[in-house]
This record gives C-alpha cells, sequence and structure tokens, in this order.
C-alpha cells in the first residue's frame, strides 16, 4: 500500500495520472479550524482514507487559541459529558476521517478512546464545522511540490 501526506486534490489527480497503484491513505492536518471538505469529498470518492493529525491543535494552535475553549466544543462537551479533546475526535471521525491523536500518557490515552460510545447531532457538528477559517498551524507552507 502507498501512502502520502499534505497532498491537495491537485497533488492526488497528478500521482493518480500516473500511478499504478493509487494512495490507501493521505495524512493531513485537519481540525475545526481547518476543514478540508474538498479534499475529504474526493478522498471518500476514491476510496482513500484521509487520516487527520493536528485534531486538537498543535503547539502554535494552543498559543494562538484553544481548540477546547470554542464555544461549539464547549457546548457539545458539556451536553454529552465528555472532554474538549473527545469531541474533537469523534466530529473529525464523524466527518470520515481517521485520526491520529499523540500522547505519551496513559490517562490520555484512555480519554481518547472515549469517542465510541456518543455521537455529535447534526446541529453540533454545524456549528463546530463553521469555526472553520482555513488556517494552518502544524504544516504552514509545506507544500509537496517543493520538497525534496
Amino acid at each position: 500500500a502507498i501512502g502520502v501526506t499534505n497532498y491537495s486534490v491537485r497533488h492526488l489527480k497528478q500521482l493518480m495520472k500516473t500511478c499504478k497503484i493509487k494512495p490507501m491513505i493521505n495524512q493531513v492536518e485537519f481540525h475545526p479550524r481547518l476543514v478540508q471538505k474538498e479534499l475529504l469529498e474526493f478522498c471518500q470518492k476514491h476510496g482513500i482514507v484521509l487520516q487527520a493529525y493536528a485534531s486538537l491543535g498543535s503547539g502554535d494552535a494552543s498559543q494562538a487559541e484553544s481548540f477546547f475553549s470554542f464555544p461549539p466544543v464547549k457546548a457539545a462537551a458539556k451536553a454529552h459529558g465528555k472532554t474538549g479533546a473527545q469531541v474533537l475526535l469523534r466530529w473529525a471521525m464523524q466527518k470520515g476521517c481517521h485520526v491520529v491523536p499523540k500522547s505519551v500518557r496513559p490517562e490520555r490515552m484512555k480519554e481518547n478512546a472515549g469517542v465510541f460510545n456518543f455521537k455529535l447531532s447534526s446541529a453540533e457538528m454545524k456549528a463546530i464545522d463553521a469555526l472553520h477559517t482555513g488556517t494552518r498551524y502544524a504544516w504552514k507552507g509545506l507544500d509537496p511540490d517543493t520538497v525534496e
């Protein structure tokens, strides 16, 4: 299997024109501030898993703003008796992404696993979707075209 990272729709189309084996996974930054709708839809249409990293924010994001403090995230967490992290992971999963939450702390690993026993409503999903600003925190400006 082949995997790619940070590929846009344009990159995937270029690759798929010439490759014999299409990529199975595309790992990209995906969170409420960067809802890559067109990319997600393209990947789903072509059977490519969109794997989300930085779903809970990154070092840059936490300094600028905490995703956990967004009102729709806080409201959903309260409504479901969950943490902001669990809401953010569940949101990405319900959008069709596979998530990669990073943690070395056993208590956070356990918390991150607590996303399978609740579902966000369509109103909660839309409220979190509305946080989109197109802001990248993890790999600002890193384009596969420019990486050697």
